[in-house]
């Protein structure tokens, strides 16, 4: 907790402000502040700390997928839709899980949510989204044997519930037995077999309903970037219901909540640029690097 006390004992007006004579979370406005907020948190040797950067503190921790219903509703023509129409980028991809990976790449609703390891690249995704409402970058801490790898047998239940439509349901409170002979469970097993023929028809209920951290392939410069890492989430009994994240993750609390002065984005953005954080080297595509070249040397009128 030593970075909560850190955190509150920073005293310049610029970053601290009230509201209504009531004390609220200190604000950020500069990368300093930033890097001071957050060295204490430390790493230790069972967990890693993982950093998400929202443009307004008022976004919940939701993938996508969730933040439109008719695309919970269509998750299973949209995930159809995109390979079909595009087979040759996604030939390679294997696992359901990596080509729920592409899709996010191409921006389509999906099942994950981008973490990552490094501050700086959250902080920057903080300030370029939200206009110039308050931003947050949340702090992860998750345990290192409850992380997975792209090809875990879990990883591979939870990617492809995206295969099934929007009906499909699965019991709460019962046994494995009984789990296992629902119906929607069974479909499941089935896509699951399409990329893992030996696995085993049989499925821990405790899975489905959960949120897991994901180490991917390497095999995009974005992700390598980024220091990407995804957190999959699950159904809560049925698909229209998500996942949470367990509160065992959440380093961001009321105690600790780091807060982005909204007016001071632009500055942040300044500063992150000067460090090597820019839109050309989150985003290595060529369009993205031909982007921000282009705006370094435009006037400004």
């Amino acid at each position: 907790m030593s970075a909560v006390k850190n955190y509150a004992n920073l005293e310049s007006s610029s970053v601290l402000e009230t509201q209504g004579g009531e004390k609220s979370p200190p604000k950020i406005g500069s990368v300093r502040t930033f890097i001071s907020a957050i060295e204490g948190l430390g790493q230790d040797a069972e967990s890693v700390i993982f950093y998400r950067g929202h443009g307004n503190v008022t976004y919940r921790l939701l993938p996508s997928l969730y933040r439109n219903p008719g695309w919970i509703r269509n998750e299973h023509i949209i995930f159809h839709e995109l390979v079909l129409r595009c087979p040759t980028d996604f030939e390679l991809s294997g696992s359901t899980f990596n080509i729920l990976v592409k899709m996010q790449h191409y921006s389509l609703p999906t099942r994950l949510l981008d973490i990552t390891t490094n501050p700086l690249v959250a902080l920057y995704f903080a300030c370029t989204g939200g206009g110039s409402a308050d931003a947050e970058v949340i702090v992860f801490r998750i345990p290192k044997d409850e992380i997975r790898y792209y090809d875990s047998d879990r990883v591979s239940v939870i990617s492809n519930i995206g295969r099934l439509p929007p009906h499909s349901r699965f019991p709460k409170k019962t046994t494995i037995k009984k789990f296992n002979e629902n119906e929607d469970t069974i479909k499941l097993v089935r896509e699951i077999q399409r990329e893992k023929p030996y696995f085993e028809a049989r499925i821990d209920p405790n899975d489905i309903p959960s949120v897991v951290c994901v180490k991917p392939v390497l095999d995009n410069p974005r992700i390598i970037k980024q220091d990407g890492a995804f957190l999959l989430f699950g159904v809560d009994e049925e698909k229209a219901n998500p996942a949470e994240v367990p509160e065992k993750y959440l380093l961001s609390n009321n105690e600790f909540r780091l807060i982005i002065t909204g007016k001071e984005k632009g500055k942040i953005l300044e500063q992150l640029a000067s460090l090597g954080i820019t839109r050309s080297t989150i985003y290595p595509e060529i369009e993205h690097v031909a982007g921000h070249i282009s705006a370094k040397y435009m006037d400004k009128i």
